[in-house]
């Protein structure tokens, strides 16, 4: 039994070896011309044995005549790892006049790599083959086959403006395998009257890095002037070449125009570690803006230098309030690493500043020190700031209170206001009536420094309405010369109740201002106030010429929907707007207002030949939202969410599209969103006419579509915004069942 159980181990082993065997060559290239299935397996033998079947080359060419994709590039494969073997024949087969053979000849030179190089010259001459297939595998194999920079550098420079945008990639990718010297040509780039060659050549050059650095010059002059449409694109290029742009970038951040700085800076941040010295120095530079920013960036590094830690200490005591907490909460991040700012972060206990004094706690513990024995023994400070601000910090802290507490009591009877105004503060998160420390706040909104006003208006906002009577100071305090602390007012406004008579003269008089921060803000709260404000929005957007006040109008109308149908007549005149942002965005309001719509179908129709694609997608889907009819048992429409349009107030980082429906109370809806531009992971939301969000839904709608089921508890216009769980975007359709 065992004799026998070994001689059938012997035999199953010898017939494994058998099968084992490679099939001979010309079995497999007879094998090429039966079946699709044979030939594939045919091809798979092929592929493994790679250099090892030259012979089968001819065979191989012949495929690529072939009606199966499949059977084609797997010929094309196999060919590409056949060695010099299938040089000439490839070669010889870019001169066939079948674009389809054209192009997977030149895409089996391109899996040939170096071994193709001697086939440069008629590669680059396909570059300009009439198939955009063809040239596009040109470019890619441009990159792979070693050529001579020199003379391949120049035509593919040429195709960055091809007409084709898939040629334009594959020739921006292959431009930086040639080095450094493609550098002179992409220089030369620069100066091209396309702007698809002059952003193409830019990344080309990005890609390169340190070789790239006499370009630094022209990519500079992008980066300085605005007005060349390039400044981010410049300052990514420059990045990427790293070091030797440091100091060229360090000069660009100290411009005025702060898109130029805001670039520069952002560029060093990406070069890291080599301009982590550069940013330091940046600390010093004379805009607010820059500076805010070089410190989030430090603190994003990872880099514990002590240069760095000393740099952002030093930021701590900035007379800008932002670049002070994000200095702080830097060195927070930091933990016991940024141990050497003890010093700095000592001091920032007794600041006049809330936020701060409670920042520097938690820092301070991050450190790895203990704030209390420091805080009980400023509480005995001859200087009465000192004092106040520790009890105050101690008050919030829970920490201690009953040694606090008798402090912030008797400076509520101090002279100096501000010091009245932190006890105060102070007191009222403790629960002391509002009547007690209101008039204390309402006096501190003309206060000094900054820090008080602002203290001050968001203490009155702690108080919700019980506060309402503070209206008219808030009011005034709209004026405010501080941008932060007008912003705190705007805030608090919205807490305190106040009503729309109030509300609305002064929002329009932030909006009549050109250049004001507080735009959007103010026109939120129009909104927030109701249809009221309607009318207002439509006469100011009738007469200004401020393109930051016409687009903040035109996005907010949009969010109306029916209500907004008297703007109709200014909204049209929008699609002609100069900045493709307030098109889009007066197609959005003109679809949403749907069918009291109808006179802008002729305009819309129009947009659809815009130069803006995002703004011809829109007008496109606003046409369907005004032929909709919402009284219709089924309502739908086609929609479209794009990278252009604005961001869902509520889920940050999220584009979303605002769709008005009439609801009536008692009634059932079924909502469902379906995306139609391929399986992109669509989301809904449902707000209420007073704008809270009352519905929400990811999947529930299958696969990755949203569906909303509500019973409508009032009569009322609800907004459905259509949006997306992460950040994908597209067309979809929207339905509404009854």
């Amino acid at each position: 039994m065992i004799r026998f159980a070994l001689a059938l181990a012997c035999v199953l082993a010898s017939s494994a070896s058998l099968l084992a065997q490679p099939r001979p060559v010309a079995d497999l290239i007879a094998d090429l011309k039966k079946t699709d299935a044979e030939k594939i397996k045919a091809l798979q033998a092929l592929e493994a044995l790679g250099k090892a079947a030259p012979e089968a080359t001819p065979a191989l060419i012949d495929l690529l005549k072939e009606t199966n994709e499949e059977v084609r590039l797997m010929a094309t494969i196999v060919l590409g790892k056949s060695g010099k073997s299938a040089l000439e024949p490839l070669t010889k087969a870019l001169a066939s006049p079948d674009a389809d053979v054209r192009f997977y000849a030149v895409w089996g030179l391109a899996f040939l790599g170096a071994e193709a190089k001697a086939s440069a010259p008629l590669v680059l001459k396909a570059l300009e083959d009439a198939s955009p297939g063809v040239r596009r595998k040109a470019a890619y194999a441009l990159g792979r086959i070693d050529p001579d920079p020199q003379l391949a550098a120049l035509p593919l420079v040429k195709a960055l403006g091809d007409d084709n945008a898939d040629v334009q990639v594959a020739a921006a990718e292959a431009l930086p395998k040639l080095g450094g010297d493609a550098v002179p040509a992409l220089v030369r780039a620069l100066a091209s009257d396309k702007a698809t060659i002059r952003l193409a050549a830019m990344k080309a050059l990005g890609s390169i890095g340190a070789p790239a650095k006499d370009a630094i010059g022209e990519l500079q002059r992008y980066l300085r002037d605005p007005a060349l449409g390039a400044v981010a694109q410049a300052a990514d290029a420059l990045a990427g070449i790293g070091e030797p742009a440091i100091s060229f970038l360090t000069s660009a951040a100290t411009s005025a125009d702060k898109s130029v700085s805001g670039a520069a800076v952002n560029a060093l941040a990406k070069i890291g570690v080599p301009a982590v010295p550069a940013l330091v120095d940046l600390l010093g530079a004379n805009q607010v803006e820059v500076r805010r920013t070089v410190c989030l960036l430090l603190g994003q590094t990872q880099v514990r230098d002590k240069m760095v830690v000393i740099g952002l200490g030093y930021a701590t005591k900035d007379v800008d309030m932002v670049v002070r907490r994000n200095a702080l909460q830097m060195l927070m991040n930091m933990g016991s690493g940024a141990k050497l700012a003890e010093p700095y972060v000592s001091v920032l206990l007794v600041d006049n500043d809330p936020t701060l004094r409670l920042m520097a706690f938690r820092a301070m513990q991050g450190l790895g020190a203990d704030p209390k024995p420091g805080l009980k023994k400023a509480l005995g400070h001859e200087d009465p700031a000192v004092r106040i601000n520790t009890a105050s910090l101690m008050t919030l802290l829970n920490l201690e209170v009953e040694l606090a507490e008798p402090i912030l009591l008797a400076a509520l009877k101090d002279k100096n206001e501000t010091l009245k105004l932190q006890a105060a503060d102070a007191l009222s998160q403790r629960g002391l009536q509002a009547e007690v420390v209101l008039p204390i706040f309402i006096a501190g909104l003309k206060g000094q420094p900054a820090s008080v006003r602002r203290q001050a208006a968001d203490a009155i906002g702690r108080f919700g309405l019980k506060a309402s009577s503070a209206g008219p100071e808030l009011i005034a305090a709209l004026e405010d010369a501080d941008d932060t602390v007008r912003g705190s007012v705007l805030a608090t406004l919205k807490k305190v109740g106040a009503t729309p008579k109030v509300l609305l003269p002064a929002m329009l008089k932030i909006l009549e201002r050109p250049g004001d921060p507080m735009h959007d803000s103010a026109a939120q709260v129009i909104y927030q106030v109701g249809p009221e404000g309607i009318p207002d929005f439509t006469a100011i957007l009738g007469k200004t010429e401020a393109p930051a006040i016409r687009l903040t109008l035109v996005r907010k109308l949009a969010m109306y929907g029916p209500l907004a149908k008297e703007a109709v007549s200014v909204l049209v005149p929008m699609l002609e707007d100069k900045n493709p942002m307030t098109r889009m965005a007066a197609a959005r309001a003109l679809g949403n207002i749907g069918p009291d719509a109808k006179a802008a179908l002729p305009q819309l129709a129009l947009a659809e030949k815009d130069a803006d694609p995002l703004v011809r997608t829109i007008a496109k889907a606003a046409q369907s939202q005004i032929r909709a009819n919402v009284d219709e048992k089924v309502f739908q429409i086609l929609g479209v969410l794009t990278a252009g349009d604005p961001e869902d107030p509520l889920r940050k980082g999220h584009k979303a599209v605002v769709h008005a429906y009439p609801m009536k109370q008692g009634q059932k809806y079924q909502i469902d969103m379906v995306s139609t531009s391929g399986p992109w992971d669509n989301y809904l939301r449902l707000e209420s006419p007073q704008g809270a969000q009352v519905a929400a839904d990811d999947d529930s709608g299958g696969s990755l579509n949203a569906r909303i089921i509500y019973t409508a508890p009032a009569d009322g216009l609800y907004r459905i915004i259509a949006t997306n769980y992460s950040t994908q975007v597209g067309s979809y359709t929207l339905t509404v069942k009854r």
